[in-house]
This record gives C-alpha cells, sequence and structure tokens, in this order.
C-alpha cells in the first residue's frame, strides 16, 4: 500500500520463490493482530487475481478505528516526497527491442501525464511495458498471452527498466527485466543485483500497484472488458483500488460466514424437524411398550413350564424303560432252558447236514471232469478236420492243373506275336522324319518371331487407345460434373440445401426421408426457412435473419397434425455417416436425428397477421416496412415466421440507428426494428412505472439468407466447358486412327497364328510316326521279358506229382489225431459210470438230512413263541429307550439356546420335586390361553423404542450445538456488517456524487448504487446506471446495452470518480474516448485535468492517439509526444521543416503562450 495512516499496519506477503514466468499468486490479507490462517498460492499466470490480496484470516475483526469519520476510511493520504513524486509512482521508464521501440528512455511527470502520438507508433507498448517490467501477467494487456510476443520483431530479446519511487527518504526502485523470443523464461534485477520474480513481486506489491485491475490499469484491449463486467466483479475491483482497505476482507469474511450461516440454518432447520419427530414417535410408542414387557413375563414362564413338561416326560418315559428292561430279562431265562432240553435232536441233524455237503463236493467234482472230457474229444474232432481240409484243397489244385496249362501256351503265343509286330516297325526308315521335323521346327520359331513383334504393336497401339479412352472418360466426367455445377450455381435453393445438408445431419436425413416416403403423408411438408425462404433485396436479407433464431431456420413445416406426430416419432432414429456437398470430399459422422418440427394452421388470420401499427405509420417513423414484406416463401411457410418470430410485426430500415425515434415506435407498439447498424428489442418491465428497456445487438451478416445466383462462377463454369468440349473434339480424330491401326495389326497377327497351327499339325504327324518306334522298341523288351518267364516256369507233370505227394502227407498226419479221439471216447465211459454212482450218494444223504429236521420241527411251535415273546419284550424296551433318549436330548437342546434367567428357573422347579406332567401341562394350557387372548404386540416395538429414545438424545444435543453456532456466526455476521456496510455505502455515495455530476456536465444521467441480496453476501455488487437521452430511464452499463462511446463515457467517468480516493500510486488509461463525439471527449478530459492535477491526486497515464483543440491544460501535467516510425524525417536535415520535433514544439509553444511540458 502506498496509503498513508494504515501503512504502518500492514504486512509484507510472502511469496514463492521462483524463476519462471508462472509465479505464483499470493492471497494474504493482515489484521490487528498480525495473525494469518491460510496462504493460497498459485503460480500461474493465467489466474486473475495473482497479485490481489483478498485471503482468509483468521476471523477477528478489525475495529480498531471504529470511532474514525467515514470519509478518512477511503480517502487516502500518499506519502510524497519532496519533487511531487507519490512513492510507488514511475519515475522514469526505458525500453529495449520492446514491441515497436528500438531503444526509448523517458521520465513522465508525478502527476497526469497525457501520451499522443499516431496508431501505431507505440503508446501502448508504454502500457504493455508497465505492466509486463513490473512483473504483472501479459494476460492484463488483453493481447497476446506470451512474453515472447512483446519482443520487437527481427530481435531474439527485449529489455524493460522501471524506476519507482521510494519511501520517505529511501532510495528509488529500479526493476530490470529481461525477455527472450526462444522461450518464456526472463532475467530480473532489482536495484541492479540479480533477483528472482518473486523478490519483484513483493516490492510490487508493498507498492500498492494494482496492474491487474481494470479500476486502475485499463488498457486498449480491456476498455470493453469493463463495461461487461458483472456487479460482483465491479465491486470487488474496486473495493481493491479505493476505498478503506480493510473492505476486501470484511467482504470476504461476510461471504464465508454468511454461506456457512445459511448452511447453518439449513441444517438446524432440517435437524429440528428430526428432533421433533423422533420425540413424537417415541411418545406414541411407551404404551406398547409396557404392554410388551408383560408379555415378555408371561412368555418367560411359559417357556420355563414347556421345559419343565420336558423334563417330567423324560422322567415318566425312564421309568418305563426300568420296567421293560425286567421283563426282557425274565423272557430271555425261559428261552434258555427250552434250549437245553433239544440239544441231542440238533447234534444228528447236524451230522446228516454235513454228510449232505460232501456228497455233493465229490458229485461237482466228477461233473468237472466229465465236461473237460468232453471239451479233449471236440478238441481233437477239429484237428482231424483240418487235416482233411487239406487233403480236399490239393484235390482242387490237381483239377486245376489243366486249365492253368491252356492258359499258359495261349500266353506264350501271343507274345510271339506281338515280338514279331514291333520287329517289323523297328525295321521301317527314321532318318527322313527327323530332318523334316527340325525344318518344321524353324520354320515354327520364325513365325512366332512375327507374331510376337505384331503382338507387341498391337500392344503398344492398345495402350495409346486406352490413354486416350481414359482421356475421354476424364473430359465427359468433368463434362458432366461442370454442367451439375452450372445447374447448381444457377439455382439458389440447390445451393441452399445442400448448405443446409452439410449444417445438420437431422435436416440431410429428413430431405432423404420426404424424397422416398413423401407420397405417403397426408399433405405436404415444407423444408425448413434456410432453405424456402428467399430475400430478393439482399440489402434486407440480414435484417430477416436476424429476427430468426438458428432452430428457427432449421424447423420443418407441417400443415397436418398427423403428418407432424409421425414425423416426431423420428427423433432418436440413428443416421449414417455421408459425404458433404461442399466439402471437397470431407466425410461427415453419423448420429442420432433431433428434428425441428412445427405445425401451422394455414388461413387468413396466420398468413395475414395485422401489424402493430399501418405500414404508412411507421413510414413515416423512417420505417421501409415489416421484416415479412421482403420475404419469398409459401403462406405455410410466412404462417409459422408471423407466428414464431413475429416477422410481421418487426420494423425495417436503411437507415441509422441515430435517425431512429424509439420512444415513438414504441407509442405505436412496434417493440422490435432493424436500422441499417443493429437490431433492437424492448421489453416493458412488469413492475414499478412499468418502463421499456432496450437491448440492442450489431449487425452480423447473413448466413442462410444471403444466397443468391454467382454469375461470374456461372460464366467461368460455361467457359471451361467449352474449353473441354473442344479437347475432346481436338483429340476425337487421332483415336479413330489408333482403332484402324489396331484392327490392321490384329488381322495380320491371325494370319501368322494360322500358318504357326498348319505346321503344328504337320510337325505332331511326324511326331506320332517316331513315337511308334520307341513304343515297338519297348514293347519288344517287354514281351521277350515275360516269354522268357513263362517258358522257365515247371512242366505240367512235374507239378501233378508235387500235388500228389502233399496229398499223402496230409492223408498221414490225420493218423494221430483220431488214435487219440479213440482213447478220449473210452475215458469219457468211464467218467460216465463214476458220476451216476456220487448223484445216487447225494440224493440218499439228502433225503435222511430232511426226514431228521421234519421231526426236529415238530416240537419247536412252543419254542418258536417263546423266542417271539423275548424279541417283543427286546423291541419295546429298545424303543423305550430311544424315546428316554430323545426326549433327554430335546430336554439338554431346548436348554442350551435358553438364556440365564430361564434355564435358572427350570433348574429350581426340578430340584423342588417336579409335579406330576398332568398339572404341569394344565398350568402350560391355562398360560397360553391368557396370551392369546391378549394383543399381539411385536417385540421389536421395544428395541425400535430404545433405538429412537438414543438417536432422540443424540438429535436434541446436535440441535443445542447448531443453535449455538449460528446464533455465534450471526453476531459475527452482524458485527462485520456494521463496518463493512457504512464504509461501503460511504465510498460507493461518494463515488456515486462525483460520477453523476460529471455527467450531468456533459448533459446526461448517471449513478452508481449497491446491489444488496439479502442474506447471500456474495451476490453483492456494485451498479453504474447511465443514461444519454433526456427522454430515456436509468439502464445499467453493459457491454450490449449502450453504444461503444457510450460505453467508454461511462468507463472513463467511473474511473475518474475512483480517482480521488484510489489507494495505487499510479492509473492509467488507454484510448479510453474509443467512440466518444468531441463534446463528451472534451468534457471528459477536462474534469480528468481538473481531478489528476489536484494537489492530493496521485500519478496518471492518459494515453490518446488524437487531440482536440480548445482543451483545459495543467501546469502540473506533462504531455508526452510519441516521435516513433520507420519513416520519420531526418533531425540533422537543416531544410528540413519538421524534422526536429523539439523545436516544433518549442515554436508553438511561444506562438500560442502554453507553458505545460
Amino acid at each position: 500500500m502506498a496509503t498513508g495512516g494504515n501503512s504502518s499496519r500492514q504486512k509484507r506477503p510472502a511469496v514463492l520463490d521462483s524463476d519462471d514466468e508462472d509465479d505464483p499468486r499470493l492471497s494474504v490479507s493482515p489484521n490487528k493482530r498480525r495473525q494469518v490462517r491460510k496462504v493460497v498460492v498459485d503460480e500461474d499466470e493465467d489466474e486473475d487475481d495473482e497479485l490481489s490480496a483478498n485471503g482468509e484470516v483468521n476471523g477477528e475483526v478489525d475495529d480498531e478505528e471504529d470511532g474514525e469519520g467515514t470519509e478518512n476510511r477511503f480517502r487516502p493520504e500518499y506519502e510524497r516526497g519532496d519533487d511531487g513524486y507519490v512513492a510507488g509512482s514511475i519515475t522514469r521508464i526505458k525500453m529495449t527491442n520492446f514491441m515497436t521501440y528500438d531503444h526509448v528512455e523517458f521520465s513522465p511527470g508525478p502527476h497526469l501525464n497525457m501520451i499522443l502520438g499516431p496508431n501505431g507508433t507505440g503508446k501502448s507498448s508504454i502500457a504493455a511495458a508497465i505492466a509486463i517490467g513490473l512483473g504483472f501477467p501479459p494476460k492484463v494487456m488483453g493481447r497476446a498471452k506470451e512474453l515472447r510476443a512483446y519482443v520487437k520483431q527481427g530481435c531474439d530479446e527485449a529489455t524493460v527498466e522501471i524506476e519507482l519511487k521510494g519511501r520517505g527518504g529511501k532510495r528509488n526502485t529500479i526493476i530490470w527485466r529481461k525477455i527472450s523470443r526462444e522461450h518464456e523464461k526472463s532475467d530480473w534485477k532489482l536495484n541492479g543485483e540479480g533477483t528472482t520474480r518473486r523478490d519483484v513481486l513483493e516490492r510490487v506489491k508493498s507498492s500498492g500497484i494494482q496492474a491487474n485491475n481494470l479500476c486502475s490499469f485499463l488498457p486498449q484491449d480491456k476498455v470493453a472488458e469493463f463495461a461487461k463486467m458483472a456487479p460482483v466483479t465491479v465491486l470487488k475491483e474496486t473495493m481493491r483500488a479505493a476505498g478503506d482497505p480493510r473492505l476486501t476482507k470484511w467482504h470476504e469474511l461476510l461471504v464465508e460466514k454468511g454461506a456457512k450461516s445459511r448452511e447453518l440454518e439449513a441444517s438446524v432447520e432440517t435437524h429440528t424437524a428430526a428432533r421433533d419427530r423422533l420425540q413424537t414417535q417415541v411418545d406414541s410408542l411407551i404404551p406398547d411398550v409396557e404392554h410388551v414387557q408383560e408379555r415378555e413375563a408371561r412368555e418367560h414362564q411359559a417357556e420355563v413350564l414347556e421345559h419343565l413338561v420336558r423334563a417330567a416326560e423324560h422322567r415318566d418315559l425312564k421309568k418305563i424303560t426300568t420296567d421293560l428292561a425286567k421283563e426282557r430279562d425274565l423272557a430271555k431265562k425261559a428261552l434258555e432252558k427250552m434250549q437245553a432240553k433239544r440239544r441231542p435232536m440238533r447234534d444228528l441233524s447236524e451230522y446228516w447236514e454235513a454228510k449232505v455237503g460232501k456228497t455233493d463236493t465229490k458229485l461237482r467234482t466228477i461233473e468237472e471232469k466229465y465236461k473237460d472230457g468232453l471239451r479233449n474229444i471236440r478238441r481233437l474232432n477239429t484237428r482231424c478236420e483240418e487235416a482233411a481240409s487239406k487233403g480236399r484243397d490239393v484235390d482242387t489244385e490237381l483239377g486245376q492243373l489243366r486249365v492253368r496249362m491252356e492258359r499258359k501256351e495261349n500266353e506264350k503265343a501271343s507274345m510271339r506275336a506281338r515280338i514279331q509286330d514291333a520287329q517289323a516297325v523297328m525295321n521301317e526308315p527314321r532318318e527322313e522324319i527327323d530332318a523334316e521335323l527340325r525344318e518344321k521346327g524353324r520354320e515354327k520359331s520364325d513365325l512366332q518371331a512375327k507374331s510376337r513383334q505384331k503382338r507387341q504393336e498391337i500392344e503398344a497401339a492398345g495402350d495409346e487407345y486406352e490413354d486416350n479412352n481414359r482421356m475421354f472418360r476424364d473430359l465427359n466426367r468433368e463434362l458432366d460434373e461442370l454442367t451439375q455445377r452450372q445447374r447448381v450455381l444457377e439455382n439458389v435453393e440447390i445451393q441452399k440445401e445442400n448448405a443446409a445438408r452439410d449444417f445438420d445431419g437431422s435436416i440431410n436425413f429428413l430431405l432423404d426421408w420426404l424424397t422416398k416416403e413423401g407420397h405417403n403423408l397426408d399433405a405436404p411438408v415444407h423444408k425448413p426457412p434456410m432453405i424456402s425462404v428467399s430475400v430478393p433485396n439482399q440489402a434486407y436479407a440480414w435484417q430477416v435473419e436476424a429476427c430468426t433464431s438458428v432452430a428457427q431456420r432449421k424447423t420443418f413445416i407441417c400443415t397436418s397434425r398427423s403428418d407432424y406426430d409421425r414425423l416426431i416419432k423420428l427423433n432418436g432414429t440413428m443416421y449414417p455417416p455421408r459425404m458433404l456437398k461442399n466439402g471437397n470430399g470431407r466425410r461427415a459422422e453419423g448420429g442420432k436425428v433431433a428434428l425441428h418440427l412445427a405445425y401451422v394452421d394455414v388461413t387468413d388470420a396466420t398468413v395475414n397477421p395485422p401489424p402493430p401499427c399501418p405500414r404508412e405509420t411507421i413510414a413515416e417513423l423512417g420505417f421501409d416496412g415489416y421484416a415479412i414484406d421482403f420475404v419469398e416463401a409459401d403462406p405455410a411457410v410466412i404462417a409459422f415466421l408471423c407466428g414464431n418470430s413475429r416477422l410481421h410485426a418487426t420494423a425495417v430500415t436503411q437507415r441509422s440507428s441515430r435517425e431512429i425515434n424509439s420512444g415513438a415506435l414504441l407509442q405505436h407498439g412496434v417493440r422490435t426494428w432493424v436500422t441499417r447498424d443493429d437490431i433492437t428489442r424492448a421489453t416493458q418491465s412488469n413492475y414499478g412505472r412499468r418502463e421499456f428497456v432496450e437491448r440492442t445487438e450489431a449487425k452480423t451478416n447473413a448466413k442462410a439468407f444471403n444466397l443468391v445466383v454467382d454469375h461470374d462462377a456461372v460464366r467461368r463454369t460455361v467457359e471451361e466447358i467449352a474449353k473441354k468440349k473442344k479437347t475432346k473434339l481436338d483429340r476425337e480424330t487421332p483415336h479413330s486412327a489408333i482403332k484402324d491401326k489396331m484392327d490392321k495389326l490384329t488381322e495380320q497377327r491371325r494370319d501368322i497364328e494360322r500358318a504357326i497351327n498348319g505346321v503344328d499339325s504337320h510337325m505332331n504327324e511326324l511326331k506320332l510316326k517316331a513315337k511308334r518306334y520307341n513304343r515297338a522298341v519297348l514293347d519288344m523288351e517287354s514281351c521277350r521279358d515275360r516269354l522268357q518267364r513263362l517258358e522257365n516256369e515247371p512242366s505240367a507233370e512235374a507239378q501233378r506229382d508235387k500235388l500228389k505227394k502233399e496229398k499223402l502227407k496230409h492223408a498221414k498226419a490225420r493218423l494221430d489225431p483220431m488214435e487219440a479221439y479213440v482213447t478220449a471216447c473210452d475215458a469219457i465211459i468211464d467218467d460216465c459210470s463214476a458220476l451216476v454212482s456220487a448223484g445216487f450218494a447225494a440224493l440218499q444223504a439228502s433225503i435222511n438230512h430232511a426226514a431228521i429236521s421234519q421231526r426236529l420241527n415238530a416240537g419247536g411251535e412252543r419254542y418258536e413263541r417263546q423266542q417271539a415273546a423275548l424279541a417283543d419284550a427286546q423291541e419295546r424296551h429298545a424303543q423305550a429307550k430311544i424315546q428316554s433318549s430323545q426326549s433327554w436330548e430335546r430336554l439338554m437342546s431346548g436348554l442350551e439356546g435358553l438364556s440365564r434367567s430361564v434355564r435358572d428357573a427350570v433348574g429350581e422347579r426340578i430340584r423342588n420335586d417336579l409335579p406330576p406332567l398332568v398339572d404341569l401341562k394344565d398350568e402350560l394350557q391355562t398360560l397360553r390361553a391368557h396370551l392369546e387372548m391378549g394383543v399381539n404386540i411385536s417385540a421389536a416395538v421395544v428395541t425400535r423404542w430404545e433405538k429412537l429414545s438414543k438417536d432422540l438424545d443424540v438429535a436434541k444435543k446436535q440441535v443445542e450445538d447448531e443453535e449455538r453456532d449460528l446464533n455465534g456466526m450471526k453476531r459475527d455476521i452482524k458485527k462485520i456488517l456494521d463496518l463493512f456496510d457504512p464504509a461501503l455505502e460511504a465510498l460507493v455515495q461518494a463515488v456515486s456524487a462525483k460520477f453523476a455530476a460529471a455527467f450531468q456536465r456533459v448533459k446526461c444521467a448517471g449513478e452508481v448504487r449497491i446491489r444488496r441480496v439479502e442474506g447471500d453476501f456474495a451476490s453483492w455488487g456494485i451498479e453504474i446506471l447511465v443514461s444519454y437521452r433526456d427522454e430515456d430511464s436509468l439502464a445499467i452499463l453493459t457491454g450490449s446495452h449502450q453504444s461503444g462511446g457510450e460505453r467508454s463515457l461511462a468507463t472513463v467517468t467511473y474511473l475518474m470518480s475512483l480517482s480521488e480516493m484510489s489507494r495505487t500510486p499510479f492509473s492509467l488509461v488507454d484510448e479510453i474516448n474509443q467512440g466518444m463525439d468531441q463534446r463528451a471527449e472534451r468534457a471528459v478530459h477536462n474534469q480528468l485535468v481538473e481531478v489528476t492535477c489536484d494537489a492530493d491526486a496521485g500519478q496518471y497515464f492518459l494515453i490518446t492517439p488524437k487531440l482536440l483543440t480548445g482543451l483545459t491544460y495543467h501546469p502540473k501535467m506533462k504531455v508526452l509526444i510519441i516521435n516513433n516510425g520507420t519513416h520519420l524525417p531526418d533531425s540533422r536535415e537543416i531544410k528540413q521543416r519538421y524534422g526536429n520535433l523539439t523545436a516544433c514544439i518549442k515554436r508553438y509553444q511561444q506562438t500560442h503562450r502554453i507553458t505545460a511540458h
């Protein structure tokens, strides 16, 4: 800060150390205890608040100066040196190879510095040098965001040196920076010693310089942005630049605590409602809980009785088991006594039973031996049959021997005949055949060489012919394309349709669909206005298009409701990729259909709706008619444009907006009008005086309604078609000659091929003769070999003797198996006899055993009855034991999962003389009857009541804590607001008073006010209201509502109104007079001189490319004239009148008695 009274309490901010251009921003604010809670560091140069001091503090409010007057809070006191410069202001600027300068060094004055010079000489370069040289990011200039763009063309590096006024007798601060075109790094020096950007930013920060605040540093390319700033941004930038230095800190605390307060209020409301709901639920459950507890006591008693019944049942079953065990033992003793009396008869039965087993074993052994003998007889019989079969085979061969001998003699005779035939062929002469084959081979080679030569000539001519064919095909294709292009250029609707197809894939889809399916619709579907609308007079094309939106220009118009319903169902359909009509072969991807459709009822009322006022009236007001008057389209399209775009109610003219009386238009009901330069829409407020608010948009060139026939393109296309046709005609005659030559060569080659075929036929005949000789040689050799093998075979008598010997051998081989067969038959007879004897013995033993068993069984009925009695006793005892065991297991398993209270109660009752089972069952039945008669309420009610009770305690505690925090937060907000609101109100009232007075001096009206939003401090802002005409009401300054000159006047007036309260050592505005008329510019200049040349004012830079006559000048002003460029006059030339600019200025000052310097 460069302020007086508050500077002693400022804490120097900390910055991260970095040589990179993207040094961090520092966000920190001090309080009276110098306590800092959070520092936000971000080194990105793209951040808007890189050097803003808007951090959070520890929540304590600095009210040390609450007793001071309002004026003292925002009225700064600069620390001014003896030379008039304010601490932190610029005393010297030096640039080398920076933007437009090779080398320049100058010293601005301590008050107003007016920088003059023609466009392009480097006025804005001075503003850029100040911002870049002091370490601010390039984006504050609104131009290039890269440092290399600020190096002069043709140079590799640039330097900027800025000298800042020091504080209270201390030396001035000299900041030096070098930037390079090769990279974004910089070299820094502070007072001649190397340093980092961190140290530079710290020094700049401590001086209170704010080149990143549009309220104190407004470059040329940022002028338009000031009017576009939102009220919230204007408030923040204003608080940073002027007024009480604690405003920003207070506002940030209000925003933070306000947001937290809203969150707490919502949380308290939610949690209070939840607490009340829990309390209601807990109270409603208490009667049910008491009933459940009573029922649980009875259920506990019933559960104990159930287990006592089981214990009594087990006791009774155990007694029955003991009685049955005694009965079983008595039956067992009686059975053992009867068994002792029957022992001798049982022993005899066991003897014969063993005898039956032995005889059966012997019988089975003899049977196996008999079966083995039968198998041996079958095997020996098979051997005899095999030997007999071999003898029969020999007999068969003897019978076939004569037939084979006859075949052998016939084959030998055939071989001798074939040998004689081959010998005859071999005796024929063959020397002439070889000679004739060689001669014909040479003749064929000559003919083939001629054929190849002709083929090459044909191929060469064919290639040339095919090249011509390709050329003709290309010419024909190009002619077709040119003809099609001519038709398209001459048809504007086709051009519009192609443009619409390329613009939106959904339009392309529906146009194709209508081509295929349109005949199935009930009524015609009209193409979108971007295709179907024509504006014959192109001067009105952009005005008509400005009245419509893109969606309206893309809308297909249906005159049948059923057609509309059918087409709307096409939305969501996928359309395929397509080639763009005017995209030079580019391809557009597919997607989902998203159609704009409208249904209109074509009637006289919809096609010719009444205008707001007669056309004669708007003609008197300077308008040419309504927008619909300049449109040609089908009635359905006209109805759509009137109903949706209100073209019938939009007045258009080719005059300037300055010639139009908007008030008269509004009186006649016209709410939208288009002039030569812009379109204006007026809306009427629903509150207060119901004033009209006008919104103006600048002219934009037509994109859809601007297509007309391009006659030059049509002429060029026609000339190109004629040129292509002449080229085709010139090439047709040589092309026909090539075809004739090809036909002639083809016929000659066919004659040669026929001659070659004749030679081939003759050679094939000669080769056939030579092949017969070779085949005869091979046949001779094979027949001789076969004849020799046949003669070497044995004679018929020798083969017959051999077969007889083999037959005798097989007959002898049958004797041994026959003898063994006879021996085996004798043995099998003996085995049959033994088998019969063993069978009779086994049968006798079996009969004896059966007779003894029958006698033994006759006396066993009483024994069996005793056995049955014993088995029955054992079975009943076993069943009783099982039931007793199961009863015990049920009793034990039931007791395992019980609570301790139930187990203790059951154990105590069992130990105290368990009552009879009947009594226990009666008691249990009575208790169950009571339970069934009562209301059955779930036991979960108690669990839910307990859970809700715990939740209620937690909810009560939470509400109490949040209400305490909320009350504390509201107290903090009120305490801060009591400080912030009066200080801000005083600042804005002071600025508004100066702003209104300045506007009143130029016959305009202006006001600055605070926009307060209850409970939302983040939405608070400063609104700048202006009015430039007597009949106009105050309107908020925006980036579009006012003209450029009006915005410039409001911007410079607001900045000028802030200058007396500014806390920055210097301010700068660059070409703020853009678009102003001379009256406003002169008034603004004179007021600016008056304000900035005050004794208490800081340094000010005013950059302007022009200078009016009759302006007010002040002795404290310093006028800096830029004499820079590539074609300056040589000051050393004596005869050159304007070579020495300094001398020219001095002569002018002397002539006009001007003392400003």
